[in-house]
């Protein structure tokens, strides 16, 4: 009855929960058709930060804005920019969503002190409207390592030589100066808001947002598909299109430094349930984190033959726990961690990306190395100290002689009221005598005397006729 109860009761709740998401879903999608209406029927430009680095998160950002500016009737879409940099591949997909952008893009540097930098000059200057905020600056776009080293030369002019092709057809297109833009690439040029003003790097310089969309009220822009727009944002509302909880974290599990850890702890929670079968803890942190880290790692472009390694190292961390040899395959396990990850993340050598401190990659291994051997250290005290339970923990155990076995009486072990039997037949002990168990044959022990015949007279029989 008490079960049939408590499952009604859960049934209850669960439909009681599903109709409250159900609810909760409809009014969501009603709200938001509601809200997408009341969005088209006023006159407002949308707006986006990035305040970043320039990678695979700004860029789903930045995707996202472009798709709600052109679903949501935006007159333009506004990029506040202020950003070092970042990785490549990201600058050149931002730039093409840009440059395709359906909605006129307009990118201001903004507020006073910030800058965009190298892959951020790039995105900024492909909108159709660039624009500066008193003292910002732009450029310094020559491409370096994640750790600002400098580029193999053959390799280097190939990515010079490209990015300078990408920015010299971006400023041709919008009529702006070519020559000072492309020494942001050879140079390493920057140049301040007054500069890049003047010398029509930029299309102009406002104050503050308000007085930019004042400014470039009525200007006309030409879209990719060749629309010529006139521009009207003036007296407009600005609706931000703000990072989202799932976008924070995403951006979270970019990190190359998170998805290192997060690999540390899928291979140490699996490992320690493999060396603790039935912990369950462990293993399921363990697959959590796994599948994190495959999600973070597909953004990396990383060396899977690195990958390969790592896990030749959680396999040789399990090995040393299995087979006899006493933390050597540990030793092994925590080289191949160390090189796999410099391998896997290729620290240093991906361009104007984040990158992974191979300190980091040194210092876990000592941590995992000494983990191993930890555990390593322990199971073999377990394999070399003597069994404690059942059966085999009886044998050499001491019991006494509740009764003369000659040879079959009865004996106490631990409490307990044993038969037993003289594993000698020709012998015969007296009550109180100590023996030995060396057998336990089914409820029978089989027992012998601890002390040797003819030392102890007092409790060895003579023999039986």
């Amino acid at each position: 009855m008490y079960s049939r109860q408590k499952r009604a009761h859960w049934s209850y709740w669960l439909g009681a929960g599903l109709l409250l998401a159900c609810a909760l879903v409809f009014q969501f999608g009603t709200g938001s058709s509601v809200v997408l209406a009341e969005t088209r029927a006023t006159a407002h430009v949308d707006q986006v930060i990035l305040n970043s680095n320039i990678s695979a998160s700004s860029l789903r950002l930045l995707s996202r804005a472009i798709e709600r500016a052109s679903s949501d009737g935006a007159h333009a879409l506004v990029i506040e920019v202020d950003s070092p940099g970042g990785d490549l591949d990201s600058m050149k997909a931002m730039t093409q969503k840009i440059l395709a952008s359906t909605v006129p893009v307009v990118a201001y540097v903004t507020p006073a002190g910030g800058r965009a930098a190298s892959a951020a000059a790039f995105v900024t200057l492909s909108a159709q409207i660039a624009a500066m905020s008193p003292t910002t600056r732009i450029g310094a776009a020559s491409p370096v390592t994640s750790t600002g080293g400098d580029i193999e030369s053959t390799l280097k002019a190939k990515i010079t030589n490209d990015l300078v092709a990408s920015m010299t057809s971006i400023q041709q297109r919008y009529g702006r100066n070519v020559s000072l833009a492309v020494r942001m690439v050879t140079n390493a040029s920057s140049y301040d808001d007054a500069t890049a003003i003047r010398s029509h790097i930029v299309d102009l310089g406002a104050p503050n947002l308000s007085s930019l969309l004042t400014s470039i009220d009525g200007r006309q822009v030409r879209l990719n598909n060749g629309q010529q727009v006139r521009l009207q944002t003036a007296d407009v509302v600005i609706q931000d299109v703000s990072a989202t909880p799932a976008d924070v974290f995403y951006n979270f599990l970019l990190d190359p430094t998170v998805i290192f850890f997060l690999f540390l702890v899928a291979m140490l929670g699996v490992y320690l349930e493999v060396s603790h079968p039935g912990a369950i803890v462990p293993g399921v942190t363990g697959a959590i984190a796994l599948l994190l880290f495959l999600f973070g790692a597909g953004s990396l472009a990383p060396n899977w033959a690195g990958l390969a390694l790592m896990l030749l190292a959680f396999v040789l961390l399990v090995l040393d726990v299995r087979l006899p040899t006493h933390g050597a395959l540990t030793i092994g396990a925590v080289v191949s961690l160390i090189v796999g990850s410099l391998i896997f993340f290729d620290s240093g050598g991906s361009y104007n990306a984040a990158y992974l401190n191979p300190w980091i990659i040194y210092g876990a291994g000592v941590v995992v190395g000494l983990m191993g051997l930890g555990i390593v250290a322990y199971a073999v005290r377990v394999r070399r100290a003597p069994v404690r339970s059942g059966q085999e923990a009886m044998y050499g155990a001491k019991a006494v002689a509740l009764t003369p076995l000659q040879p079959e009486g009865r004996v106490s072990y631990q409490g307990e009221n044993w038969a037993a039997l003289l594993d000698v037949p020709d012998l015969a002990v007296d009550s109180g005598t100590e023996l030995e168990i060396v057998a336990v044959e089914g409820l029978c022990l089989r027992v012998r005397p601890l002390v040797t015949p003819g030392v102890d007279t007092g409790k060895i029989a003579p023999p039986l006729e």
